[in-house]
């Protein structure tokens, strides 16, 4: 591969890299418009498993909001471990590991999350976008505060979130 083939190959995947973080920002300060900018919206699929499967981005902002968009919600998606692939000069796939962690402070609830994506990209107009966004859940924590400390009240692989 000649150097300024390779060259481009490294911008890509950083690309790549700062759109993820662009979205895992956008979704902890909910900011749907940041969000929907990280995605081709005339196709794409988001697929969170047990939170549901979307073609339709005004239909995932709404269970977005209902589920995140509460000022009683802290929540950190931590994203790790990169693998992006470049198939073609305008194509891309990417698995990333994930850590999700939720505080609910009023019902003094803690979630802690973690995972895999699934993700598939397209340069559209010289920009990385995401097109395909799959989460596969590996493990699901969530503990209650009381006055004696935090007890589990989930553990193991089950879905579930905290609500509001």
């Amino acid at each position: 591969m000649a150097l300024e083939q390779r060259i481009e190959r490294l911008e890509s995947i950083e690309a790549i890299k700062q759109l993820k973080a662009r979205w895992w920002f956008a979704c902890d300060t909910r900011d749907t418009s940041a969000m929907r900018a990280c995605f081709d919206e005339g196709n794409f699929v988001i697929d969170f498993g047990f939170i549901g499967r979307f073609t339709d981005m005004d239909a995932f902002i709404a269970v977005f909001e209902s589920l995140a968009c509460h000022p009683t919600h802290i929540d950190m998606h931590h994203g790790l471990a990169p693998e992006i692939d470049i198939d073609t000069p305008d194509t891309a796939r990417g698995r990333w590991r994930m850590r999700f962690q939720l505080l609910e402070t009023q019902k003094q609830q803690v979630q802690l999350m973690s995972g895999y994506y699934e993700d598939q990209y397209v340069r559209t107009r010289g920009e990385w976008k995401m097109c395909v966004s799959k989460y596969t859940l590996l493990s699901n924590l969530h503990l209650q505060g009381s006055d004696v400390g935090l007890g589990i009240t989930q553990i193991g692989a089950a879905p579930g979130l905290i609500s509001a």
